[in-house]
This record gives structure tokens, C-alpha cells and sequence, in this order.
């Protein structure tokens, strides 16, 4: 009799602790927080970036964990992070009912060339070297009805076809970007 008693308190207790282990309150479920547009940001130094924040209340507020790294600042929802210098930071943003989510960003250091400014006749050649990045590299000019570009190794080849200004955009491997500002004569 003494070890039906003893089981059924410990079957009770048992009971008990996973009805208290399965119960939550309605705010405990709600951990959804602020989202965004993007789930990082990657920034070059002296570059901007807009995110979107999706829900939540006006106004937000916003700062950043480094402002050596990001300065930020917020209109209605979009965020614009600019990138100072190479590293990571976060950036927190909280609404006005204090819902909050966190931004991660990675500044990181653009593309280099031997020439950031080109200027050739129409018809000619010029050729700028990529200092930085991991080939493979791809081009893309703005208007090639201005200049075109074609890409061997880490050598553009660019190529004045009527005067006028223009610009050619070139990603390495790991989506790094750099802008090379053409002017044909």
C-alpha cells in the first residue's frame, strides 16, 4: 500500500514539473524583434547603405556599437549605415514600444586600382590594374555606348568608343566592389 502511495505522489510531481516546464506566457513567445530588409550589412569605408526596417513603430531610434567603424542614422524606416574603416560593428535599433533588433555590419576595404580616374581618346586603349581582391574578377560598365572593358587576369582593358563620361563597376570573387571613373575624349 506504502509504494502505491509513494508512486502516485511521484507521478503527480512528475505531472506537475511538465505542466510547469510546457507553460508560457504569451510575451514569452514574442521574440520575433525589428526585422530588416537584410540580415548584415556589408559596407565599404566612405560608403552608404540603406536597409528597410519591415515592422514596428515610429520613431525608431538608432546607434552603433562603433562609430569608428558605422556611423548610422534613421529616417521614417530606412537606416543608412556609412562605413568609416575596415572592421564590425552592430547597429541596434529600437522602436517606440522599445522592440528592438540588432544589425550586423563588416566595413570593408574596396577594391583598388593603379588608376581610379581614366582618360582615353575614342578608339584607344587604356589598361588599369586591380591592386586588391581575389580574381575572378567581373566588369560592367555603366554606358558602353561611352567606353567598353574587358577583363584578363587583374588587367582592365578599357576602350574609348565616343566622348563623354562613364563608369566601370568591377566585383572580385568574394563580392568586393570598386569603381573606376572613365572620361573619353
Amino acid at each position: 500500500m506504502e509504494m502505491k502511495t509513494i508512486f502516485k505522489t511521484m507521478m503527480m510531481a512528475a505531472c506537475c514539473l511538465g505542466v510547469a516546464m510546457f507553460t508560457s506566457c504569451k510575451d514569452d513567445d514574442d521574440n520575433s524583434g525589428l526585422k530588416f530588409s537584410v540580415a548584415k550589412v556589408e559596407v565599404a569605408s566612405g560608403a552608404t547603405a540603406n536597409i528597410t526596417i519591415g515592422n514596428g513603430t515610429q520613431p525608431f531610434t538608432v546607434r552603433s556599437t562603433d562609430e569608428k567603424i558605422a556611423t548610422v542614422k534613421v529616417d521614417k524606416n530606412i537606416i543608412t549605415v556609412t562605413g568609416v574603416k575596415e572592421g564590425k560593428a552592430s547597429i541596434i535599433v529600437t522602436d517606440k514600444n522599445k522592440q528592438s533588433g540588432t544589425l550586423a555590419v563588416n566595413v570593408i576595404t574596396p577594391l583598388s586600382f593603379d588608376k581610379a580616374n581614366v582618360n582615353v581618346e575614342v578608339g584607344k586603349e587604356d589598361v588599369v590594374a586591380i591592386k586588391s581582391g581575389k580574381a575572378p574578377y567581373t566588369v560592367s560598365v555603366k554606358d558602353t555606348k561611352i567606353a567598353t572593358a574587358t577583363i584578363k587576369d587583374d588587367k582592365i582593358t578599357i576602350t574609348g568608343v565616343k566622348a563623354g563620361s562613364t563608369t566601370i563597376n568591377v566585383l572580385d570573387k568574394d563580392k568586393l566592389a570598386g569603381t573606376v571613373i572613365v572620361t573619353v575624349k
